[in-house]
């Protein structure tokens, strides 16, 4: 769970210490060198247009396969690309980070859901369909190109901040 402080508070807490941060340089070539989840969620979204050729079955197991890149990516995320720093001189930076770096839990918990529902539909345990199974894998894709959006955000404002921008 998230707590919001203040600058003050945050001051106080002794946080600021302790702060996340990014280590842009690993952050971006493990976005770079990760075609692999590209591929598998550009692969799930173009396969929801050969259903009812292809069988829920099949789709559950591209899925699987995408939760297990998904997991190693996010993995790789918060053991190379992110890390503490003794000393950190932007707080915002430091919440921003800590707030994206929290959002692969959500994000890893929500395609969960979507394995979820393409499960009751393969064993028939609901009247879920696969059209529900598309918009929630939908709304996950949505929500990770918004937050990749916001890492690389991040990485452009702290490689301006680092190397400045030229006048």
């Amino acid at each position: 769970m998230s707590v919001w402080l203040t600058e003050t508070e945050f001051r106080q807490s002794g946080a600021h210490t302790t702060g996340i941060t990014i280590n842009v340089a690993f952050l971006q070539e493990i976005k770079e060198e990760n075609v692999q989840l590209r591929q598998l969620i550009d692969s799930v979204a173009s396969t929801f247009y050969l259903y009812p050729k292809l069988k829920p079955q099949a789709m559950m197991e591209l899925l699987y396969r995408v939760r297990e890149e998904l997991e190693t990516y996010f993995t790789l995320e918060e053991s190379l690309g992110y890390f503490n720093q003794a000393k950190t001189s932007n707080p915002s930076v430091s919440r921003c980070a800590s707030k994206l770096m929290s959002e692969h839990e959500q994000l890893y918990l929500q395609f969960n859901d979507v394995i979820e529902l393409v499960e009751q539909v393969v064993y028939q345990e609901t009247a879920v369909t696969m059209d529900e199974v598309e918009e929630q894998f939908n709304r996950f894709r949505s929500a990770l190109a918004l937050h990749e959006q916001c890492e690389m955000e991040l990485m452009m404002r702290l490689c301006n901040e680092d190397i400045g921008v030229g006048d």
